[in-house]
Parts: C-alpha cells; sequence; structure tokens
C-alpha cells in the first residue's frame, strides 16, 4: 500500500479543446469553458459554453455550441476580413508603383533638406569668422547666430523625422495586403489553430451568445470587413471596383496617419 500510495497520480489525458480560451461570454463576460462529452456510440464531441461564474448576473446563455459549428463560425469571421487573389495582384501593382513614385520625391526633399543645412553651417561658419575678424559687435553676433541654430535645428528635425518614419506606410501597406490574402488560405486550409491565431491577433472582444461568435475587428481589418459587406450589395462590377480602391485609399491614409 505504501508502495502504491508513493505513485504520481495519472495526468488526465490532453482533451484538445481547440479554443479553450478564446472568447467570453455575451451577456456576462466571463470565460467559456469546454466540455468533452461520449455517446453510446462511442464518437466523441466537444461542446462550448459560459462558465457561469459571475456573482451578479444571472446568465442565460446556457446553450451548449458544439466545435465543429464554432469552428464554421469562425472560418466565417476570417473570411469577413481577408483579401482575395485577384485584388491582393491590384494592390500590390499599385503599391509598387506608387513605392518608385515616393522613392523618387523622397530622394528630392532629403536632397533639399541636406542642401539646406549645409547651407546654414556655412553661414555660421562666416559669421564666426567675422565676428572675429572684428565685423561684427557681440549682441549682433549672438542674435544672428541663435537665428541660424534654431533654423538648423528645425531642419535637422525634419531630416531626422522623415529619416525615422518617411516612406515607412509602404512597408505597413505590403505587410497588410499580404495578410489579409493570407487569410483567405487558411479558411482554404481549414487551419483551425492558425484561424484562431489570426482572430485574436486582429480581433479584440471576442464572444459568444444565442450561439453566436462575434469578434470586433482592428484597423485597418475593420474596414476590409465594411468593404466585404459593400461589395455583396454592389450589382455591377465597376461600382464593385471602386469600392476596393476606395479600401485600399483608406488603409493607405490609416497607416500614414498612425505615423505622424
Amino acid at each position: 500500500a505504501l508502495v502504491a500510495n508513493g505513485k504520481p497520480r495519472k495526468k488526465r489525458g490532453d482533451k484538445n479543446f481547440q479554443f479553450l480560451g478564446f472568447a467570453t461570454c455575451g451577456e456576462c463576460g466571463y470565460a467559456i469553458t469546454a466540455e468533452r462529452k461520449i455517446k453510446r456510440s462511442g464518437k466523441v464531441y466537444h461542446y462550448y459554453h459560459c462558465t457561469f461564474k459571475s456573482k451578479t448576473i444571472v446568465c442565460s446563455q446556457t446553450r451548449f455550441l458544439r466545435e465543429e459549428v464554432l469552428a464554421e463560425q469562425m472560418k466565417g469571421q476570417v473570411q469577413k476580413v481577408s483579401l482575395p487573389d485577384e485584388w491582393r495582384e491590384k494592390y500590390l501593382e499599385r503599391l509598387e508603383k506608387e513605392t518608385g513614385e515616393a522613392r523618387h520625391s523622397s530622394d528630392i526633399f532629403l536632397q533639399n533638406l541636406r542642401e539646406k543645412i549645409a547651407d546654414i553651417k556655412i553661414r555660421i561658419d562666416r559669421l564666426t569668422d567675422g565676428y572675429l575678424s572684428g565685423s561684427f559687435e557681440l549682441a549682433e553676433y549672438q542674435e544672428t547666430k541663435n537665428r541660424l541654430m534654431s533654423e538648423k535645428k528645425t531642419l535637422d528635425e525634419q531630416l531626422s523625422d522623415f529619416e525615422r518614419k518617411g516612406n515607412h506606410w509602404l512597408g505597413l501597406m505590403r505587410n497588410w495586403i499580404i495578410e489579409a490574402n493570407q487569410a483567405l488560405n487558411l479558411t482554404k486550409s481549414e487551419n483551425l489553430p492558425a484561424m484562431r491565431d489570426f482572430l485574436a491577433d486582429i480581433g479584440s472582444n471576442r464572444r459568444l451568445a444565442s450561439g453566436m461568435l462575434s469578434v470586433d475587428f482592428q484597423k485597418p481589418f475593420s474596414f476590409l470587413a465594411e468593404t466585404r459587406d459593400r461589395t455583396r450589395s454592389v450589382q455591377n462590377n465597376f461600382s464593385s471596383n471602386s469600392v476596393w480602391w476606395s479600401l485600399y485609399d483608406k488603409v493607405r491614409t490609416f497607416f500614414e496617419q498612425i505615423l505622424d
């Protein structure tokens, strides 16, 4: 008996609940838990439901949701924020063109800034030489030098700011296009863990209520979900095209603004 008591307790088998910790109850806000049920046939089912742990709210969400049903709903949520292959190509093509244009204008802008900074340095050096040779009084020298140093500081900050942020929106835009298109591939491959992780990354307030999963998408994925809704109601292709191009402009503006 002593030997038996000294044996480590067997760990309970991993029940492999795919969506544990993924969502909360849409009514009381408490965690969603999972249960395993084995039918008489021996078939195993996983169900998700509220933990009913709230001491202040009597939660009415007594419905149990099967894992397969939740998986389909999750797939539907991912589809809402997936970029079709056709528009991935069109977006990347436009971005390539804009990248070339942005680099050209950036080069000109940076060159002008550096030339202005170099010019001010020369003026400061000449001013100092003039003061040392007795051409300026101390007060006049200090006033002029302070003004030139202030101008140089402003230009230095502009240069530093542009080198730090510059056209970084281009990289953010490219990453978003590819990620949004990969979401489509996740739904095609039926990769549940990857779909779950993707939604956890780009969606907040994931909740279950009345047997339905809902997600609040973060920007700019929320713009894509809105566009998906709009294209369903658009009849002709021309209107649909304009909706997709307005999405591109909206996402571009979003990335430019977060870098300001």
